[in-house]
């Protein structure tokens, strides 16, 4: 097997060389700042997969004196052939401090692991104009003979895009437009591409092919999703099996053992949905994670208007259509709906009144119950949910911050950003989608290991990006 390629990400300062890494490595970790000066030693990450080193990314300091450099080598360099050779000799000669003074620190670190044998990625910013004092530092890393691609990162905007790619084609056998900050699979999976047209070892066979990474890749991505609906699925479970009691001694403390159970319940949600984060995170690989998600709140008079069904769940509307519109299967989830009795006996008949499908979607979740407790006495339970909607919207949730996750770059250092949508039931069909309805109707009971690995399935399908 063929060892995993290397590139070496050089650059002026504040280029965006160390977002590149972040974001073609998956690490969050990696330091970034816009100011300058930030890398100053030349560090290696790699981006691994189920154990596998698919290839390294050494991050580098800016250049700082390349003109200057050049000058220097230029002495030592009357032809072509004694160029390279010209840039060793300077590099070896700074590093063991003879005749040094250290003004070609950065030059040093990163230029020394392409004299080791690393691969060129030249990162520029396509929001300023290109101007001749990059040629100096482009001349550099021809100069070295190594295989070279350049980044164009928009940091700023893209209009200064066509300058450099006139300027670039010069010095670049190949030359992209990538944002690190928008990184997608199908961009990463472009610069991959271009990693092998680059590559000393461009080989169709072994692990630093094209081919072999982006199987990696389109792998772990399939891992993810499924490890995805299976946290997902059991964060539905739970919060919509979920139940708090306490015993109820007197009627004169029922009204504050209420309030403490409310209290204790939707705390038990809150935590929850958090836990499911964490899980998300984890497995998105975003370990350094902010997130501008507001707690879940069960207990706001929004959760049950008509708009707020619309941003995190499905309106009203919708529901009664799903209920009504599936034949005898709407009929049996209905049923299920109500404890396996006859609400115009819908799996008979094959259908239900949207008037009678809009009274049963009313109802709010069964909060709050009072039992007689067998040896005497009586206690309080809330939960669990049984109402359609809100597990609509607690699935709506979940499947809006795993969306947001995926969209994520590992470069940004912002807030996670979630936006609030209710697109996902389109990646159903219509018996698909009332099916959905009576696994999420039956976690409340709990779900069978049939019906669990149904509802994954059904939450994968939900989550699949376009």
């Amino acid at each position: 097997m063929n060892s995993p390629i290397t590139f070496a990400v050089v650059g002026h300062p504040n280029k965006g060389k160390s977002s590149v890494v972040a974001a073609l490595t998956r690490q969050d970790q990696i330091a970034i700042s816009e100011i300058s000066g930030t890398t100053t030693e030349a560090q290696a990450f790699s981006l691994n997969l189920n154990g596998e080193t698919l290839y390294t990314l050494i991050d580098t300091p800016g250049f700082q004196r390349p003109r200057q450099m050049l000058e220097q080598v230029t002495q030592n360099a009357p032809t072509a052939a004694e160029r390279k050779a010209a840039i060793e000799s300077f590099i070896q000669t700074n590093k063991e401090g003879a005749a040094t003074d250290g003004r070609f620190k950065d030059e040093i670190e990163l230029l020394a692991p392409i004299l080791d044998g690393a691969n060129i990625i030249y990162v520029v910013d396509g929001s300023v104009p290109y101007t001749p004092e990059y040629e100096a530092e482009m001349t550099l890393l021809q100069w070295t003979g190594a295989a070279r691609m350049a980044l164009i990162n928009p940091i700023r905007g893209t209009q200064y895009t066509e300058q450099w790619q006139a300027a670039l084609g010069q010095y670049f056998s190949v030359v992209h437009v990538f944002n690190p900050m928008q990184s997608s699979l199908e961009q990463h999976l472009a610069i991959l591409k271009a990693f092998e047209a680059i590559s000393h070892t461009n080989s169709s066979k072994g692990s630093n092919s094209y081919q072999h990474i982006r199987a990696q890749l389109l792998t772990f991505a399939k891992q993810q999703e499924q490890q995805a609906a299976v946290a997902i699925a059991q964060f539905l479970q739970q919060s919509l099996g979920l139940e708090q009691s306490a015993p109820l001694p007197n009627e004169q403390l029922e009204h504050s053992i209420k309030q403490g159970l409310q209290a204790r319940y939707k705390s038990a949600i809150n935590e929850l949905e958090a836990a499911l984060h964490q899980a998300l995170n984890a497995i998105y690989q975003h370990s350094h994670l902010n997130s501008e998600h507001a707690p879940l709140d069960i207990d706001y008079p929004e959760l049950f208007d008509q708009d707020y069904w619309y941003i995190f769940g499905l309106s009203r509307g919708k529901l009664i259509t799903l209920s009504a519109s599936g034949g005898a299967v709407a009929g049996a989830a209905l049923d299920i709906a109500v404890g396996g009795t006859s609400l115009l006996m819908g799996s008979l008949l094959g259908g239900i009144s949207g008037a009678a499908a809009s009274t049963w979607l009313s109802q709010e979740p069964d909060k709050v119950s009072i039992k007689n407790l067998p040896l005497g006495g009586k206690k309080i339970t809330i939960g669990p949910v049984k109402n359609l909607q809100f597990a609509f919207v607690l699935l709506g949730r979940a499947l809006n911050y795993r969306h947001a996750l995926i969209q994520h770059s590992h470069a940004s250092r912002e807030r996670l950003h979630i936006t609030e949508g209710n697109e996902w039931l389109a990646n159903l069909g219509k018996k698909d989608q009332v099916q959905l309805s009576q696994l999420l109707i039956k976690c409340a009971k709990g779900l069978s290991e049939a019906d669990s690995e149904k509802l994954q399935q059904y939450i994968s399908q939900l989550g699949a990006e376009s």
